[in-house]
């Protein structure tokens, strides 16, 4: 290189003066580096030569090295590939656009011991599958799933065409354990649901057969305790008025199971109608009075209402959130009173329902409306009840698009305002 850049310097300074005296050259003179052409010719096979030492013995070496990697690593991959698919405890198999199979590996050939695989038909052990079928497969790149038993064992497969090789992958997978569990939950789905229906039935058949002798007992508990003289003993109307209520109880308890098993079940059918409020509450208040009497507490109800003001609303539901307001009020207050207020308010209809009773913790409001729960708990409790009544409630409440809201304080009673909206539909 060293040479090079002297002759090339030397050139440019001698250029003027070299072919000035091209004149000059003799026969002796012509093939001397005095000649610029001999001179350019130098030059020229110095570059050349350099050029080829450079290309021959460094760049060529390196460009077959970095083939040779590239090819390594292909065949690496490659190599990986196959290992993959010939450890793999599934089988894979691999056939060509006539049918042929042209690759298996050992789960393949374990599976079906008897057959040769390589240079068979695919159709030879997949009935199920047509080599015209195969030929569209790969002709269109598309997938397919299909399932067979082999050896009374569960199979299911995958194939997947290649437009590109020209041929198709078939995965394969053991599913009999999965086809086990999923019939053990077809059996226990379907115990579930014959369970489900006797348990309905049952409480139907239940209900109606608590019912008629409770609807008995209290219209004569009623009766008698009315025909009793006011001079009789105080005591056997006390007997009687208890028996009366305690029927009433019963009888809620019974609606309670059925309806709250009907909300869960999805089998309670709304149906909406024109409900007349202050008539459905001054039934209600008439019920409760008793309740009134035996604990010995006012049971006042207000009705603000403009005359024949209605909703409209899912009638039987309505009748469930206020009776088990009202009985929620009556189970918690022992003195004191309960009121029932209705009033109208910006189109919308409001029921009050208020107690002087031992209050809600602010602590138990959050969970107020979930299904049997009580703020105490246990067989000590002071409070009967099933814990199902607000639950109800809830339910209902969100069936009919009605709001509730709760103010309680423990030892100062609380109250439940429900918002049924003028619009309601």
């Amino acid at each position: 290189m060293k040479l090079l850049l002297i002759l090339l310097q030397n050139s440019g300074n001698d250029s003027l003066s070299t072919f000035s005296s091209m004149r000059e050259l003799t026969t002796e003179t012509f093939l001397s580096l005095e000649n610029p052409l001999i001179y350019a010719l130098l030059l020229l096979l110095i570059v050349f030569s350099i050029t080829f030492i450079y290309f021959r013995y460094i760049i060529v070496p390196m460009r077959q090295k970095h083939l040779k990697e590239q090819e390594n690593f292909k065949l690496q991959q490659a190599e990986l590939m196959a290992l993959f698919a010939e450890l793999s405890p599934d089988p894979i198999l691999r056939c060509d656009n006539k049918g042929k199979i042209i690759l298996a590996n050992n789960s393949a050939h374990k599976l079906f011991p008897k057959n040769g695989l390589l240079g068979d038909q695919i159709d030879s052990i997949f009935p199920e599958l047509k080599i015209a079928e195969v030929l569209e497969i790969i002709q269109n790149g598309f997938t397919m799933y299909f399932a067979t038993v082999i050896d009374d064992k569960h199979y299911q497969f995958i194939l997947i065409g290649s437009q590109k090789f020209e041929f198709c992958q078939i995965y394969g997978r053991d599913v009999t354990e999965l086809k086990a569990k999923e019939e053990e939950l077809q059996i226990a789905l379907r115990r579930a649901e014959e369970s489900k229906r006797i348990k309905e039935q049952f409480l139907a058949q239940i209900s109606h057969e608590i019912r008629s002798p409770l609807v008995v007992i209290q219209g004569y508990s009623e009766y008698l305790r009315k025909e009793i003289d006011d001079n009789a003993l105080q005591d056997y109307k006390d007997i009687f008025l208890s028996m009366e209520n305690n029927s009433k109880k019963l009888y809620r308890t019974v609606d309670l199971l059925l309806n709250m098993s009907q909300i869960q079940t999805g089998k309670y059918e709304i149906n909406k109608e024109t409900v007349d409020l202050n008539s459905i509450m001054q039934t209600i208040h008439r019920e409760f009075l008793s309740f009134a009497e035996e604990k010995k507490i006012q049971f006042i109800y207000n009705n603000s209402l403009t005359d024949r003001k209605s909703i409209c609303a899912d009638h039987y539901s309505v009748v469930q959130i206020l009776i088990n307001l009202i009985d929620n009020a009556f189970k918690y207050t022992n003195q004191g009173a309960i009121s029932v207020s209705a009033y109208e308010k910006d189109d919308s209809v409001y029921i009050e329902v208020k107690d002087t009773g031992i209050g809600i913790s602010k602590e138990y409001i959050e969970k107020l409306f979930a299904p049997f729960s009580q703020e105490k708990t246990g067989y000590t409790r002071p409070f009967e009840g099933t814990g199902l009544g607000l639950a109800l409630v809830k339910n209902f409440i969100e069936l009919n698009n009605a709001e509730i809201d709760v103010k309680s304080e423990v030892n100062s009673g609380s109250i439940f305002t429900l918002k049924f909206r003028g619009n309601n539909k």
